[in-house]
């Protein structure tokens, strides 16, 4: 369950961002994946996890249907020594509330997901 955090490593936690950096990876096969750069998030703090969406504008040739941008869901957490950051290896679940929550706040800064 939720572990205790100080007020330090709660805005530390809070201030891990992806906006401006590559996303880089491997698909299935082992070969390199980089599909484009981090361009917004939003957020929502529950506990010791950052839970986002991340708006991706794709690099020239990378989308699969021809969109400019992507959306990817994730979180950041401390490791179980509550020392470092980590970007979460597991799909996020959010009840429904929160993922309304979340949602919104895309929806405030003008991501054209809702039309």
């Amino acid at each position: 369950m939720a572990r205790k955090m100080s007020e330090q490593q709660r805005r530390r936690l809070e201030g891990m961002s992806m906006i401006g950096r590559d996303i880089r990876g491997r698909d299935k096969r082992g070969g390199p994946w980089a599909p484009g750069r981090v361009v917004d998030e939003v957020y929502v703090m529950f506990y010791d996890y950052k839970f986002m969406i991340q708006r991706i504008e794709f690099s020239r040739g990378k989308s699969w249907d021809g969109s400019r941008f992507g959306y990817r869901t994730g979180y950041y957490t401390y490791d179980k020594d509550m020392r470092r950051i980590k970007w979460g290896q597991f799909a996020q679940t959010l009840t429904e509330r929160w993922y309304r929550r979340l949602l919104n706040k895309a929806k405030k800064k003008g991501w054209n997901l809702f039309s």
